[in-house]
């Protein structure tokens, strides 16, 4: 194993690439759901790992305001990336090569796909690597100064199978405790439906919590008739210690669900929450793709995602939930919202934000199949669109390249939002962008 501080660290030298963003493209007065013109170049930032394709697939800022990215990088093979970004959006000096880490953990590939932060600023993110012949979970934890750890795992990294062909790690939470839980699927692989919820909750040190599960490990089927399968993609914490993962659900015949299911500390399903501890929405009479998990205040959740609409077409949708599982009658059409943003756009909401005020942010794309734009919208309290954001609570930002997309989003407490994902010219270069946002309510003046 190696990581970008040793042999690697010369392969990072190339140039960080700008957008040449114009400032006659911000209006004179910029309002919310605009770029923010303070940050990188004209609300962007553009990072090329010398000419390899590379993509932003998690983010989490810093409580001094820098901005921590992870992802994959590479031509043939993929390998890891960390990147971190001082609050203006340059790339932050103190950080690996010019900001920029590559974690080369396996000759057979890996990737990261998700970022959590400890109390104490190290950096923790998941994924997959390939070990043996078999991708599993992958936890790496890094340094302030981005080389790994080596008080974590094996020099810095844990690796985690279930016994089956693949498995991926898919989104992380650091628990309040310093325990680590990361949330994926476990199957047959990426191109069948025979998959199931995984989870690994490992103690600070890496080591699996042995309270947890079956030695650490957990893995949920999602019952049906015939060739079901369940991917997991998104997890969040309750106050009460309990575990909420998100992710959908397929069953031979039906269109594919959002899929919910709640965990109690120990790792067993609470039979209390849905039907048994499990509970799938159907959007529509398409197909669903999962995207975002939040919590309210109130404990009330809520579910982002995309409803199929059509050959190549999607809506933005969200779904909420009472705390005990029932979808919400107060939101939206029966708990459930599905919007098309702009016309005929095939939309995907990948990544969701609970503002403090209670506001939805759904980030990810929109345009006309393949050529696509990084899609954001804004959504009030009772699941209608927010007028106050860009046009009419809506969205959209060309980077000029032949595709933009949004993979991760996280807010600041001043309310501005964060998106990371990435932008296709020659090859695909990894974006991080800033929109200015408020959760202070407008004042009207005299």
């Amino acid at each position: 194993m190696k990581n970008s501080m040793g042999t690697r660290q010369g392969w990072l030298s190339g140039p960080i690439v700008l957008l040449a963003l114009v400032a006659a493209r911000q209006p004179a007065s910029a309002g919310e759901g605009d770029l923010d013109p303070s940050f990188g170049n004209g609300g962007v930032e553009i990072t090329d790992f010398s000419g390899a394709d590379d993509y932003a697939m998690g983010v989490v800022l810093q409580t001094d305001g820098r901005i921590v990215v992870v992802g994959r990088s590479g031509s043939s093979t993929f390998h890891s990336v960390v990147v971190r970004y001082a609050s203006s959006g340059i790339p932050d000096d103190e950080f690996g090569d010019h900001g920029r880490v590559l974690a080369d953990f396996s000759a057979l590939g890996d990737q990261l796909n998700a970022v959590g932060l400890q109390d104490d600023g190290r950096i923790v993110a998941v994924g997959s690597v390939v070990a043996g012949s078999r991708p599993v979970f992958l936890v790496a934890r890094f340094l302030a100064d981005g080389s790994l750890d080596p008080s974590f795992g094996s020099l810095g990294a844990v690796a985690t199978g279930f016994g089956d062909l693949t498995a991926s790690a898919n989104a992380v939470l650091v628990q309040p405790d310093g325990r680590i839980v990361a949330v994926g699927v476990s199957g047959a692989g990426a191109y069948s439906e025979l998959n199931d919820f995984a989870l690994a909750r490992y103690f600070p040190d890496g080591s699996l919590d042995t309270s947890f599960g079956n030695g650490g490990k957990v893995v949920t089927h999602f019952p049906g008739v015939d060739n079901t399968g369940s991917r997991a993609n998104g997890v969040a914490l309750q106050p009460d210690g309990q575990l909420l993962v998100s992710g959908a659900y397929k069953n031979e015949g039906t269109p594919r669900r959002l899929a919910l299911a709640r965990y109690l500390t120990d790792g067993t399903l609470d039979a209390t929450f849905g039907n048994q501890g499990r509970t799938t929405t159907t959007l529509g009479t398409g197909e669903a793709l999962p995207g975002g998990i939040v919590v309210q205040s109130d404990g009330r959740i809520v579910l982002s995602g995309s409803s199929t609409t059509g050959r190549r077409n999607h809506d933005f949708a969200l779904v909420r939930y009472d705390a005990n599982g029932a979808l919400d009658s107060g939101f939206g059409d029966g708990g459930r919202v599905i919007h098309d943003l702009f016309g005929t756009s095939d939309d995907i909401g990948y990544a969701l934000a609970l503002q403090r005020d209670g506001k939805l942010i759904v980030s990810g794309r929109t345009g006309d199949y393949p050529n696509f734009e990084f899609g954001l919208a804004r959504f009030l309290t009772d699941g209608e669109l927010d007028p106050s954001f860009g046009d009419g609570g809506r969205v959209r930002t060309s980077l000029g390249g032949f595709s933009n997309q949004v993979f991760a989003s996280a807010l600041r407490p001043d309310g501005r939002i964060v998106v990371a994902g990435y932008t296709i010219t020659s090859s695909s270069d990894l974006v991080v962008a800033r929109y200015l946002a408020s959760t202070i309510p407008h004042v009207l003046r005299r």
